[in-house]
């Protein structure tokens, strides 16, 4: 009798739960997908990704990651009509905290995540 098991590894993503506007104080409006305000960006994450996600075009987007220090680690410039997502590769980020900082016009979005 022959026996074959195979290993299957599932991916999991993770919601970074975004907020408009800065992460210290003020009267940051709290946005997620099940969120009843209608957001336009998005964004998960998982062991090798950092996924950000445009539910509509907004121009050109800038996607900036910054460390714990304030250092920007990570920036990009997304044309939205064009690219709906894009996919930033963190496994080789440090482990730490990490700011999710998506600006579009006037508007900033800002999420904190922990690898």
């Amino acid at each position: 009798m022959l026996f074959c098991f195979f290993s299957v590894q599932t991916v999991f993503a993770v919601d970074v739960p975004l907020k408009k506007g800065d992460l210290g104080g003020g009267t940051n409006m709290m946005l997620s997908r099940s969120a009843s305000v209608a957001i336009p960006v998005t964004a998960s994450l998982n062991d090798t990704e950092l996924g950000v996600f445009f539910s509509k075009y907004l121009g050109v987007a800038q996607v900036t990651i910054f460390d714990e220090t304030g250092s920007i680690v990570y920036q990009e410039m997304i044309d939205t009509s064009s690219t709906p997502e894009t996919y930033v590769e963190i496994g080789g980020f440090d482990s730490g905290n990490y700011t999710l900082k998506v600006t579009y016009n006037t508007i900033s979005i800002v999420g904190a995540f922990e690898l």
